[in-house]
C-alpha cells in the first residue's frame, strides 16, 4: 500500500512548528537554500559506530506489540461522503421564480450592523452559504428560507451570549442579505449515477464509496501504527549523551527554516516573533527541544541500522527511495533541491526502519464496531484488518 509519509518527518517545518503557520504548497516543507545537518553518505549522525554506544542505548524494536485500530465504514459514513459529493455538483437554478429551501446553497452578500454600525468581520460578498448547515447564527439561515435571487432581506438576530467576540456576545444586529443566486443538489438518483460515475445503479455506486473509505481508514490506521511504533521505540531508548555536533547543526537548521518563513512573509524575524506574541527565550527552547528530538531520532535509527546491518546504499533503501519518488512525484534530485538532502535522506531511513520495526512487531488489530455508539473498542485479533470565511456571523 502506497503511503506518503511526511517529507518532514523528521525534519519538520521549525517555523510552522513553532508559530502554527500553514504549509507552502511544498507538502508542508520550509525548505532553505542551506543545509546544515549533519547527515552525510550513509550515516546520520556524526558520531562513528563505536562512539555512538557512548550517545545511545536502544529499546525493545522487535518484537514489540502494538495495536492497530481501523475505524469501520458505516452506512451514516457512505451517505455523508455521498451528500458532499453531490454538494460539489450543484447547479444554480435559473428560475427566477425558485425560492430558497433547506439544503439550498445560497451565494449571498451580506453586511451586519450593530446599532445602525457595521461590526468587523460581519461583511462578506459572493458567499456560499448551505442552508441548514449551522455555519452561521441562530435565525440566520432560517431567516433566507422562501428568498428568491436578487431578493434582499433584513434579518433582526441576536448573537449567543457565549458568542467568542465580547462586543457582540448577546448583542442585537441586523443582517442585510443579497441573494446573487441559488444552486440545489440533485438527489442521489440511478440517472445521476450513470450521467456523473462509471456505475450503473445506486447500490454499485454506494459500495463503492465503501470500498474507497474502507482504504482511506486502513491507510489512516496504517500510518498511525507506523507513528504508535516509532515513538514506542523512541520512548523505551535512551540518550546518553547528544553530539554537540549534531545539536548545534539541528539548531541552526532551525533557526535557518525560521528566518526562510519570516523572509517568505516580507518580515524581520523580531515583527513576526512580536505577531505571534513570542519572544526569543521561546524560541531557544524550542529550537533546543526541537534539536534534542531530532538528533534522538537520528541516533536511534542509526543504532538499529549498525545493530541490524543496514546502509543507507543497500537495496530496501532503494525501494524506499523509489517509493518517494513515486509518493511525491518527484525524482531523488528534485526531492534533495526542494528538501535538503540530508532531511530525504533521514525520511527514506525512517520509513525503511519504520517497515522493519512493523515487519518483526505483533500488531493487533482492532476494529470499531459497525453498531458501536460511544466509540468504545471491540477487539479483533485478526491478521488483516476489519474495514468495513466563516465570518462573525458564524458559529
Amino acid at each position: 500500500m502506497k503511503r506518503k509519509l511526511c517529507i518532514l518527518l523528521l525534519s519538520a517545518c521549525v517555523a510552522c512548528t513553532t508559530i502554527g503557520c500553514g504549509g507552502g504548497g511544498n507538502g508542508g516543507s520550509s525548505s532553505t537554500s542551506t543545509d546544515k545537518s549533519t547527515s552525510s553518505g550513509s550515516r546520520l549522525v556524526s558520531v562513528s559506530q563505536k562512539d555512538l554506544k557512548d550517545h545511545v542505548e536502544l529499546g525493545e524494536y522487535k518484537g514489540i506489540t502494538v495495536e492497530k485500530t481501523v475505524m469501520d465504514v458505516t452506512e451514516d459514513d457512505i451517505d455523508f461522503q455521498i451528500s458532499n459529493i453531490l454538494s460539489t455538483s450543484a447547479e444554480e437554478v435559473e428560475d427566477p421564480e425558485t425560492k430558497i429551501a433547506e439544503g439550498d446553497i445560497a451565494n449571498i452578500d451580506y453586511v451586519g450592523k450593530k446599532d445602525g454600525v457595521a461590526f468587523d468581520g460581519g461583511t462578506a460578498e459572493d458567499y456560499d452559504l448551505s442552508i441548514g448547515s449551522g455555519q452561521f447564527i441562530e435565525g440566520f439561515e432560517e431567516g433566507l428560507i422562501g428568498a428568491k435571487k436578487g431578493e434582499t432581506r433584513d434579518l433582526d438576530l441576536t448573537f449567543p451570549e457565549e458568542y467568542h467576540s465580547e462586543d457582540l456576545a448577546g448583542q442585537k444586529v441586523v443582517f442585510t442579505v443579497s441573494v446573487n443566486a441559488i444552486k440545489r443538489i440533485p438527489e442521489l438518483t440511478e440517472e445521476w449515477v450513470t450521467a456523473n460515475t462509471e456505475y450503473d445503479t445506486i447500490d454499485a455506486y454506494k459500495e463503492s464509496v465503501r470500498e474507497d473509505l474502507e482504504k482511506s481508514n486502513e491507510q489512516t490506521a496504517e500510518s498511525s501504527l507506523q507513528n504508535t511504533a516509532w515513538e514506542q521505540v523512541l520512548s523505551e531508548s535512551e540518550i546518553k549523551e547528544y553530539p554537540d555536533e549534531d545539536l548545534k547543526a539541528a539548531k541552526e537548521e532551525y533557526n535557518d527554516s525560521l528566518n526562510s518563513y519570516a523572509e517568505q512573509m516580507g518580515q524581520s524575524v523580531d515583527d513576526l516573533l512580536k505577531a505571534q506574541g513570542m519572544t526569543k527565550e521561546q524560541i531557544e527552547e524550542e529550537s533546543q527541544q526541537y534539536a534534542e528530538y531530532k538528533v534522538k531520532q537520528n541516533l536511534i535509527l542509526q543504532a538499529i541500522m549498525d545493530n541490524e546491518g543496514f546502509s543507507m546504499d543497500d537495496e530496501d533503501s532503494e525501494k524506499a527511495r523509489e517509493q518517494m519518488e513515486e509518493d511525491y512525484g518527484m525524482s531523488m534530485d528534485e526531492l534533495n533541491k526542494q528538501y535538503g538532502e540530508s532531511t530525504v535522506t533521514e525520511t527514506v531511513a525512517l520509513t525503511r526502519i519504520m517497515d522493519f520495526i512493523i515487519n518483526n512487531a505483533e500488531v493487533k488489530t482492532t476494529a470499531y464496531s459497525a453498531d458501536e455508539k460511544e466509540g468504545i473498542l471491540t477487539d479483533e485479533d485478526a491478521d488483516e484488518s476489519e474495514t468495513d470565511d466563516e465570518k462573525d456571523a458564524e458559529e
